[in-house]
């Protein structure tokens, strides 16, 4: 008997022995406490390092455990829920360490009976630094989320599918459309279909280059989108990649600037750079510039076309009799008069002084001097404000597979002289 009792002695130390290991090899902080009154009753090493008691301050059975938590009404929600369900997971709670910092920590325990006293058995997880890093990266947000909400610019980011994952607010001021309707729009709603294009090409590359293992090559362009209203607004846009902490592709954001008004200025300085200021027709550089366009399509497609150029009969003696003002009346009333009698796709402007160029797309030599003496009885029927009758010469030329744009200046102009030798107010052609 006293063998066995012996015996049974023996092993229970050994269960106590080695439950103490285990205790104490738990890496969290781990106690057991009295559910009624927080008495701690056990504590391992973890939980010393966690709150920066020693063993003199960490008395078992006198410490109480409800003095290290900084709002007392926490340990009564936990109480109340241990007491409900038998255990707690992962429960937030702050408490005090010896150093009297402010500590966040995730609390889960178990009811258990200890002579048939309840107790419970608590492995608390220490995650103040965790929580700092949250608070600091959810400021961080906030703030870069601030910025993107009241900047001028249209922020956005989208997926590897094409999606919207953001857009910033402004996106209403720009397009008329709310942040909602936009998140549901497809690319094709968003672009225009030039300026769709256009993108496709250069996200198209810059993933090329991701796949290759090289940089996101960044895209900048000037795109045009649609508006609620139905009008457009042109937008400078410029796409980066968005990488995750693994360095994984994963995403684009972009930004979106409305650049309409430098659109109108580039427009209106584009316009003024083509206009010949008085007439208010196109100038020669434009008709340089259209000549060679027309000429490359026709040289390419076999198309016909032609031209015109003509002068005014006498303008000199306009001048010398009435002033140079009222030969500039003469020069704009001209220019209105040929604008009204030349079809739709054909192209006037003022080639010098006193001579106009007319380009005539699809146009056989025979059906431009048509055209070209339309123009002149059009110009000698027309009652001119102060100088009464004005009459034109007007020499014609076609294009040619073997000739250039300056062969068929040339050839228009010889034609035109022909037409001033042969007594003028009449049509030649070359």
């Amino acid at each position: 008997m006293a063998e066995k009792l012996e015996s049974s002695i023996r092993e229970l130390e050994e269960a106590r022995s080695h439950f103490e290991m285990v205790f104490q090899a738990i890496p969290d902080a781990t106690i057991i406490t009295k559910i009624d009154d927080g008495t701690l009753m056990a504590y391992n090493h973890a939980f010393m390092e966690a709150t920066k008691f020693t063993d003199e301050d960490l008395t078992v059975g006198s410490f109480n455990i409800c003095d290290l938590y900084s709002d007392h009404s926490q340990r009564e929600s936990f109480i109340k829920k241990l007491e409900t369900d038998g255990f707690v997971e992962n429960l937030e709670f702050s408490f005090y360490g010896k150093d009297n910092e402010e500590h966040i920590g995730l609390i889960s325990s178990k009811k258990i009976f200890i002579d048939s006293i309840p107790h419970t058995l608590s492995v608390i997880r220490d995650i103040t630094e965790l929580k700092a890093i949250e608070a600091k990266l959810q400021q961080s947000e906030e703030r870069h989320r601030l910025l993107a909400d009241n900047a001028a610019d249209v922020i956005w980011t989208m997926d590897l599918e094409g999606r919207f994952t953001y857009i910033s607010p402004s996106v209403e001021k720009l397009r008329g459309y709310t942040v909602e309707e936009v998140m549901t729009q497809s690319q094709e709603e968003v672009l225009c279909p030039g300026s769709l294009i256009q993108m496709h090409e250069g996200l198209a590359r810059a993933v090329e280059s991701v796949e290759k293992n090289l940089p996101f090559q960044v895209f900048r362009g000037e795109l045009e989108q649609p508006c609620k209203d139905g009008s457009t607004v042109w937008t400078e846009a410029t796409v980066s990649g968005i990488y995750n902490e693994d360095g994984r592709f994963i995403g684009m954001l972009g930004v979106s600037r409305d650049i309409s008004e430098r659109k109108l200025m580039e427009k209106e300085i584009r316009r003024l750079s083509i206009t010949d200021k008085l007439t208010q027709s196109f100038n020669r550089l434009k008709l340089d510039e259209t000549l060679e366009q027309q000429f490359e399509w026709s040289k390419t497609s076999l198309s016909p076309f032609a031209i015109i150029i003509l002068d005014v009969d006498h303008f000199k003696l306009v001048n010398d009799t009435y002033g140079h003002q009222v030969g500039d009346r003469v020069l704009i009333e001209l220019v209105a008069v040929l604008n009204e009698n030349v079809r739709n796709r054909d192209v006037v402007g003022r080639w010098g002084g006193e001579e106009f160029l007319i380009i005539l797309p699809d146009t056989h030599v025979t059906e431009a001097v048509v055209l070209a003496e339309h123009l002149r009885k059009a110009v000698e029927k027309y009652p001119f404000t102060t100088a009464g009758q004005v009459t034109i010469s007007l020499g014609v030329s076609a294009f040619k597979t073997d000739s250039s744009p300056e062969t068929i200046v040339s050839q228009a102009d010889t034609a035109l002289y022909q037409a001033k030798e042969n007594g003028r107010n009449r049509v030649e052609v070359m």
